[in-house]
């Protein structure tokens, strides 16, 4: 097995591990980009999925993100038998850096992200590629399972069930942000990993991932929906997703409270692309379907209390429509969520 040059583009801490190239590999049609971390018990069950996909034309980057148990050697062990297996090996950086390394040498010309708990349906590549391809979207949102660790069927996400309140989406029809602008910011679910994007997409408009603990997804998927010209949809389920009871969305510590730098940098895009004022009611709402997520679902509130006491000090002196003008509403949000103010939230 011989291992490839670090490529120029990565410091020392960071290579690229080419087993076997291919120089079928030049035209790839679809990159799948995994991000790993300690996945030894469930990544076998990724790669076969990708491995079994029907259609063959595509590169699976695997980034090892500085695991500490078996991952890397799967890894390995699957790139041997495998020429379309990229990895990248990296001191542990997250979950946002690991994807934004992996997009750095993607060839394909679709893009599509795979978590390593999760798996792939057989026909998801092909079915995504030819559907892109005939209707000529620059980003494809299609529906998936919700599956228990023992691999039970906990449920469905759908796409049109969630949206039909605003817009009548149909599969064979393009649509654009603004058909679906009550939820233009996290209707489609602000996942990275259930949409199926045009490399040139994330090119032109230089899409990346936050270097942040959590909900990394938020910047790349609202930035990849508002630059989209033209939105497909697919009812399929085509992508599996294992719920865990401990993973980061449940896990509880301060880490977490990296969500308000999510949230800051939803807001910088919004600033740098002019539509934080036509999109306004959409990103307050956001943030009150975020942080109200996570005060249940992250911390115990107490804690969460504690913390955000602390960063609204700052704004305690100030009126309340001065840092409703300073804030663009969070820290009201934060204080309602908080003393449970039902009539303010209304």
């Amino acid at each position: 097995m011989q291992i490839g040059r670090i490529l120029s583009c990565y410091s020392k801490k960071q290579s690229v591990l080419n087993f076997r190239q291919n120089v079928s590999q030049k035209n790839v049609k679809v990159s799948v980009i995994l991000p790993i971390y300690n996945q030894e018990k469930y990544l076998a069950k990724a790669l076969d999925s990708l491995q079994n996909q029907t259609l063959k034309d595509a590169e699976f980057i695997c980034v090892n993100d500085g695991s500490k148990d078996g991952s890397l050697k799967i890894l390995k062990d699957y790139a041997a038998k495998d020429d379309r297996i990229k990895i990248i090996n990296q001191e542990n950086q997250g979950c946002g850096s690991a994807r934004n390394n992996g997009l750095k040498i993607a060839k394909g010309e679709y893009i599509a992200f795979l978590d390593p708990d999760d798996w792939l349906e057989a026909d998801a590549l092909e079915s995504l590629y030819k559907k892109s391809k005939v209707q000529n979207c620059d980003m494809l949102v299609f529906n998936f399972n919700k599956v228990g660790e023992s691999g039970e069927m906990l449920g469905r996400f759908n796409l049109k069930t969630k949206l039909q309140r605003f817009y009548d989406i149909k599969e064979d029809e393009n649509f654009h942000w603004r058909d679906i602008k009550p939820r233009a910011l996290g209707g489609m679910h602000p996942a990275a990993w259930n949409k199926f994007y045009k490399r040139d997409l994330i090119k032109e408009h230089g899409l990346h991932f936050a270097k942040s603990n959590l909900a990394e997804d938020n910047i790349f998927v609202f930035g990849a929906t508002l630059n989209a010209k033209r939105i497909g949809y697919s009812d399929k389920c085509l992508y599996n997703y294992v719920m865990h009871e401990n993973s980061a969305i449940r896990s509880k510590s301060d880490k977490n409270f990296c969500i308000f730098r999510s949230i800051d940098s939803v807001k910088k895009l919004l600033n740098k692309m002019g539509l934080m004022e036509e999109l306004k009611n959409e990103y307050d709402g956001y943030i009150l379907r975020f942080i109200s997520y996570h005060i249940k679902q992250v911390v115990s509130t107490e804690r969460f209390k504690e913390v955000c006491k602390q960063k609204l000090t700052p704004f305690q002196n100030r009126s309340l429509n001065e840092r409703y003008e300073a804030n663009s509403k969070i820290w009201i949000i934060i204080e309602a969520l908080l003393s449970k103010k039902k009539n303010l939230l209304k």
